[in-house]
């Protein structure tokens, strides 16, 4: 299982637990405001840590992308220049 998948659980485990804080909250014979608050923003964390996952993992895709895309510029570059150097050698005869 990936780090994504586990921090995915976790989230989602911890905002089921702060809304029933929450709730307990406001009906009486709750935990404290302190536990609350912990708990969400232990849950804005995790979420936090997530999206910052994948936003690593992004920026890493994008840069391999744009290094094929340089790679296929230039063989197509490379192409054009032995094309045209044809061209040249037919002209020139």
């Amino acid at each position: 299982m990936k780090r994504k998948d586990i921090l995915n659980i976790l989230f989602w485990i911890f905002l089921i637990i702060s809304i029933i804080l929450l709730v307990w909250y406001i009906f009486g014979n709750s935990p404290t405001e302190l536990a609350i608050t912990m708990t969400f923003l232990l849950t804005l964390l995790l979420k936090m840590w997530a999206i910052s996952d994948n936003l690593n993992e992004f920026k890493h895709e994008v840069k391999l992308s744009f290094h094929q895309v340089k790679q296929d510029t230039d063989n197509m570059n490379q192409k054009i220049n032995i094309h045209d150097n044809k061209i040249n050698k037919s002209k020139n005869k």
